[in-house]
């Protein structure tokens, strides 16, 4: 079938690259570093084939230093477990350390986040002090009232996607992928020479396919070469650029652009024959020169657009330009009134000295204010 209907292996190739996906979660949280090591293997090569530079130099790096680990680390790893971290007693459940680190600065950080904290060092520093044990304390008060294992604990020592809710759910989505197949039609069923997208039934380009046949082949082979000349002989740096494969697939075909120099030839040029078709029309009809040329020949005014793109200044006061400026008089000592906003005082005052509201307010922003109204008899705040 693959053979036959290039859609059908496109998709094919699409299940079998998501399945070692879900397989490398499974090694995670199963604990299982053989098969954490293997599913890596399987995957490197489409990061070859696609393209994704970082990925395909460091990753054959990271295979190689777990393959090649010291016997007790190894037995650590394999035997204990001790590459990943389980946090409960749940089964499914363990992760690797970095997301059991973020979890753990997510307690840490509470609602407000670390956000703002990193303008003033001494809230920084009491941030940084008591975060971890106010973490440690909220650890051990939810292990002394809700043990792991607890028989009577409403968890029950299972996945949260076995519950009955997320079954159900589970089985709703795959039903309405079933019910659409079967509507629109089960594109896997034809054999036509085309690979086509399943919602339009638009086809791609013939190199598409090429490159489709050629995908898992041309991975593996980089990833080989790569293995063979920076690993194993070191005949060429790690940091040397690996060769771009630019797999079309379904991009859309790349039309060439025309310069704006050369849109502007080309109007002056269309402009250059319609006027002399109209000049002529108009001697024979003994029409009125000035009227003619008072009318637009264009459908977008060269003066407002370029080519239906408007003119933009770079900044707002370019506008001021356009506008006829009053004599300015000079600037006057005392005002009747002031208007000022809010927000973009609280913005502009400095901040590093305070460190709550009550002092910001008694120590900044009232003293700015009372500043302002020396020269002015109303002050408003908007």
């Amino acid at each position: 079938m693959q053979k036959k209907s290039p859609t059908f292996m496109y998709w094919d190739l699409v299940m079998i690259y998501e399945t070692l996906i879900l397989i490398f979660i499974r090694a995670h949280r199963e604990k299982n570093f053989p098969l954490y090591v293997q599913v890596l293997e399987e995957l490197v090569p489409l990061f070859f084939a696609l393209d994704h530079q970082n990925y395909a130099q460091w990753m054959p790096v990271h295979i190689r230093d777990m393959k090649s680990l010291p016997v007790s680390i190894k037995e650590e790893f394999v035997k204990c477990s001790h590459w990943v971290l389980a946090k409960t007693t749940n089964k499914f459940s363990a992760m690797p350390f970095d997301q059991a680190h973020e979890q753990e600065n997510k307690i840490v950080k509470s609602s407000g986040g670390i956000v703002g904290l990193t303008e003033n060092p001494v809230a920084l520093r009491r941030w940084v002090l008591s975060g971890p044990e106010i973490s440690r304390l909220l650890k051990q008060f939810e292990e002394e009232y809700h043990p792991d294992d607890d028989p009577e604990s409403l968890k029950k020592f299972h996945h949260h996607e076995q519950d009955p809710a997320a079954q159900k759910t589970f089985q709703r989505k795959v039903t309405n992928l079933s019910e659409t197949i079967r509507r629109m039609g089960n594109p896997f069923l034809d054999d036509f020479p085309d690979l086509i997208s399943l919602d339009n039934r638009n086809c791609t380009d013939g190199s598409a396919i090429v490159s489709l046949h050629t995908l898992e082949e041309r991975g593996k082979k980089q990833y080989k070469e790569f293995v063979k000349n920076v690993l194993d002989e070191r005949s060429h740096s790690i940091h040397d650029p690996i060769k771009r494969n630019s797999v079309k697939l379904f991009r859309k075909h790349q039309y060439k652009v025309t310069s704006k120099q050369g849109k502007k030839i080309k109007v002056l040029q269309n402009n250059v024959e319609l006027f002399g078709q109209l000049y002529i029309s108009m001697q024979n009809r003994e029409g009125d020169l000035a009227e003619f040329f008072a009318h637009e020949i264009q459908s977008f005014p060269p003066s407002l657009s370029d080519f239906g793109k408007l003119h933009l200044a770079n900044k707002k006061s370019d506008l001021l330009q356009c506008i006829e400026q009053p004599g300015q008089s000079e600037t006057p000592s005392v005002y009747d009134c002031k208007l000022l906003d809010g927000v973009v005082i609280v913005h502009c005052l400095p901040v590093t000295s305070v460190n709550t509201f009550h002092e910001y307010a008694d120590t900044v922003f009232i003293p700015y204010l009372k500043k302002q109204l020396q020269d002015a008899t109303r002050l408003d705040v908007v």
